[in-house]
C-alpha cells in the first residue's frame, strides 16, 4: 500500500505548486505584455518609415510638377512652341536654329538646374513633331516621329486632367536603353486641346533609393497606384511574391480604386500559413500607397529570443525558491515534528517525560507567539482532561455494573411475584371475593408490561391498557373518592412510544398533585390531534407545580438538548449540595426529567414537553410530537 506523504511533504508540495503558479503566470503575462508593447513599438517605427519614404516620393514629384510649371508659363518657351505649328519643317526646327535651341537649353537649365543624378531627362514636345529634350541621351528621330502620335495629348484634353503622372514605365525617347522612368506631364497652354507638352523624368531607381532605408532582412517596400497596380517593386518575382499583400490591402480599402488617407496596418495570411505585417501608408499627392511587410516570424524573433530569457530565469527563480522553500519548512516543522515525538511516548498512566520540558525549556507560553508552544501547552491541557474523562469512564462503567447486576437480580423476583399473586387471585375466586381476583390480574399485566420486552418501543394503545390497570388498581384502593376519564382520539393510538411513558406522570398525581389537597380526586387523559402535531395530555386538579419545580425542569430540558444530563444529577439546585442519586430521585420525583429524556432520545428535536398549572388548579403535562414522526434512536 503506498504510504501517505508526511506534512512536511504536503505543505512543500501545496507551497512548490502556489509559487511555481504565482511565477508561471506572472512570466506568461509579462510576456505576453512585452510581446504586445514590441509588436506595438515595431508597427509604430514601420509607420515611421512609411511615412517618410511616402514623403521623400511626394516632396520628389512635387518638386518635379513645380519645374514643369514654371518651364510652362515661361514666356519665351510658351511663345516659340507656341507658333511652332506654322513654322516650316517643325520637326527639325532646332535643328536648322541652333541659336534657338542653345537659348532654349538655358532657358531650361537655368530652370530645372538639371543634374543627371536627380532628373533623368527635360522634354518638350508638339503635335508638329517638334521635339525638345535636355539631360540623358535621347534617339531625335524616334522622338519627333513619337510626338506627332503620343497618346498624352488625348489624355490631358479635359480640364479635370491637368497633370499626367505616370509610373515606372521604359523611357518613350530612348528605347534601346531599356531604363525606366517616372513622368510628370503638363501641357503648354490653357487650350482644351494641347499642341505642346512638357515632361520632366525622374529615374525609375530613385524609388530603390528612398526605399532602401525600409528594405532589410526579409522587410519589403512595396508601391501600388491608385488603381492597385504595382509601382514597385518591379520585379515580376517580387510582385507574385506580395500579391497577397495587394489583395489585402485592397479588401481593407473595401475593394475600391479610391485608397484611404492616412496609415493603418493589418495582419496577411500566407498561403504557407504563415502571417505577416502589413503596414500601409497613402502619399496624397503622388495618389500612390507606400507598403512595408515582414514576415511576423521574423518580425518576433528578438520577442521569442527575449522569451527563451524570461523562461530560463523563471526556471532559475522557481528552483531558487523551491529550496528555499524546501529548508524552511524543515526548519519550521522541526519543533513539530519533536513534539510528535514526544506524543507517541505518552501513556494514559503517565504524565510526558522530560524530552517535552527540554522542548521548551525557558518558554513563557504566556508570553510567547509561537503558535508550537501553544500547540504544547494545550497537548498537556488535552492530557489532563484525559486523565479526568478516565476516571469518569471508570465510574461510568462501575454504576453500569451494579445497574446489571440489579437486573439480573430482578429477573428472578417476577416469577416468584406472578405466581405469588395468581394464588392470591385463586384464593379469592375460591372466596367468592372478585376484587381481591381482580386486583392480582391486573397487577400480574403491569408486572409482565414492565419486565417483559426490554427496551422495546410500544404503540400508545398498549401504553394506555398498562396506565388503565394503574388507575383501576388505585381506584380500588381510593373508590369514589378518585374518578378518571381516558379520551384518546382512534387516530394516534398506533404511534410508538418508549415503553412506560405515562404511567410516571399519572404516578406523579398521587405522590405529589394529591398529597396535600382533599377528596375527591380527579384524572382526566386526552389525545387528539392539532396543526399536523399530536398530543396527549394528562391533567389533575391536585396542587399543581411551584415555580421552583418548573425552573429545575426547564434548565434540565435545556441540559437534555445540550446532551450533558446525566440520571444521576440532583434535580433542583437545593439537592446539588448533599444526598446520593437514590436520595435525589426519590425527593424530586425525577422520573419526569427522565422521561422526557427517553422521548427526546427517540424523537429527538420532534417532541416536546410543556409542565403547566391549571387555570384555577391542578397540574398539566402536554407531551407532543409531529404527525407521522417515527420512533427511532438518536445519533
Amino acid at each position: 500500500m503506498r504510504r501517505p506523504f508526511s506534512f512536511q511533504t504536503k505543505l512543500f508540495i501545496t507551497f512548490s505548486l502556489l509559487v511555481t503558479m504565482i511565477i508561471a503566470i506572472a512570466f506568461s503575462v509579462f510576456y505576453w505584455y512585452y510581446q504586445k508593447v514590441n509588436v506595438e513599438t515595431i508597427i509604430r517605427t514601420y509607420r515611421g518609415e512609411a511615412a517618410s519614404i511616402t514623403q521623400q516620393l511626394d516632396n520628389s514629384l512635387y518638386t518635379m510638377d513645380r519645374l514643369v510649371m514654371q518651364i510652362k508659363y515661361n514666356p519665351t518657351i510658351a511663345n516659340t512652341f507656341f507658333y511652332m505649328p506654322y513654322q516650316e519643317n517643325a520637326e527639325s526646327y532646332f535643328e536648322n536654329n541652333l541659336e534657338a535651341a542653345y537659348k532654349m537649353r538655358e532657358l531650361i537649365t537655368s530652370i530645372v538646374g538639371l543634374d543627371p543624378q536627380i532628373f533623368n531627362r527635360v522634354s518638350i514636345l508638339s503635335r508638329s513633331g517638334a521635339f525638345f529634350g535636355t539631360g540623358a541621351y535621347y534617339d531625335k528621330a524616334r522622338a519627333s516621329k513619337q510626338a506627332r502620335e503620343s497618346p498624352w495629348f488625348n489624355q490631358l484634353s479635359s480640364k479635370s486632367e491637368y497633370r499626367l503622372l505616370l509610373p515606372p514605365h521604359r523611357d518613350d525617347w530612348d528605347r534601346e536603353s531599356n531604363r525606366e522612368v517616372i513622368s510628370v506631364i503638363r501641357k503648354l497652354g490653357e487650350d482644351l486641346t494641347p499642341n505642346t507638352l512638357v515632361e520632366i523624368q525622374l529615374p525609375a531607381e530613385y524609388l530603390d533609393k528612398i526605399s532602401s532605408s525600409g528594405q532589410t532582412g526579409s522587410k519589403q517596400v512595396m508601391m501600388i497606384s491608385r488603381t492597385g497596380e504595382w509601382i514597385f517593386p518591379r520585379n515580376p518575382i517580387l510582385t507574385e511574391r506580395f500579391e497577397p499583400h495587394r489583395q489585402a490591402f485592397l479588401q481593407n480599402s473595401a475593394a475600391s480604386p479610391s485608397l484611404p488617407s492616412g496609415n493603418e496596418f493589418a495582419w496577411i495570411d500566407m498561403p504557407d500559413g504563415s502571417r505577416d505585417l502589413l503596414i500601409y501608408q497613402h502619399a496624397p499627392y503622388s495618389d500612390w500607397t507606400v507598403m512595408i511587410a515582414e514576415p511576423e516570424q521574423e518580425l518576433l524573433a528578438p520577442t521569442r529570443q527575449a522569451g527563451y530569457i524570461f523562461s530560463i530565469t523563471a526556471f532559475l527563480i522557481i528552483l531558487l525558491t523551491l529550496l528555499t522553500l524546501y529548508f524552511s519548512t524543515k526548519r519550521l516543522l522541526k519543533p513539530l515534528r519533536q513534539l510528535r515525538d514526544t506524543m507517541n511516548q505518552v501513556h494514559l498512566d503517565a504524565i510526558p517525560d522530560m524530552r517535552e520540558s527540554k522542548l521548551f525549556r525557558g518558554v513563557e507560553l504566556q508570553n510567547t507567539h509561537n503558535e508550537l508552544h501553544h500547540l504544547y501547552q494545550s497537548f498537556r491541557k488535552m492530557l489532563e482532561r484525559l486523565e479526568e474523562s478516565k476516571e469518569q469512564s471508570i465510574e461510568a462503567r462501575s454504576r453500569e455494573l451494579r445497574s446489571h447486576f440489579a437486573a439480573l437480580q430482578a429477573q428472578i423476583n417476577p416469577h416468584f411475584l406472578y405466581n405469588t399473586l395468581s394464588l392470591i387471585g385463586a384464593l379469592g375466586y375460591e372466596t367468592g371475593n372478585s376484587s381481591i381476583n381482580q386486583l392480582s390480574t391486573m397487577l400480574v399485566g403491569m408486572f409482565r408490561y414492565i419486565t417483559y420486552a426490554g427496551g422495546q418501543p410500544v404503540t400508545l394503545r398498549e401504553e394506555i391498557r398498562h396506565t388503565l390497570n394503574y388507575l383501576n388498581i388505585m381506584k380500588i384502593r381510593y373508590e369514589d373518592h378518585l374518578d378518571f376519564v381516558i379520551d384518546v382520539d382512534e387516530r394516534l393510538l398506533e404511534q410508538s412510544l418508549p415503553k412506560i411513558t405515562l404511567q410516571p406522570f399519572v404516578e406523579n398525581c398521587f405522590k405529589h398533585g394529591f398529597a396535600n389537597t382533599n377528596y375527591p380526586w380527579k384524572i382526566t387523559i386526552t389525545g387528539y390531534e392539532r396543526d399536523q402535531r399530536q398530543f396527549i395530555e394528562i391533567r389533575d386538579d391536585g396542587c399543581g407545580f411551584s415555580e421552583s419545580y418548573l425552573v429545575d425542569f426547564a434548565e434540565q430540558a435545556a441540559e437534555v438538548a445540550a446532551g450533558t444530563f446525566s440520571v444521576y444529577s440532583p434535580t433542583s439546585r437545593a439537592q446539588k449540595d448533599s444526598g446520593t442519586p437514590d436520595e435525589w430521585k426519590e425527593e424530586s420525583g425525577a422520573g419526569t426529567i427522565n422521561t422526557y429524556a427517553r422521548l427526546y432520545y427517540h424523537f429527538g428535536s420532534r417532541v416536546c414537553l410543556e409542565l403547566l398549572n391549571g387555570e384555577d388548579q391542578g397540574a398539566i403535562v402536554r407531551i407532543g410530537w409531529w404527525k407521522g414522526t417515527q420512533l427511532h434512536a438518536a445519533q
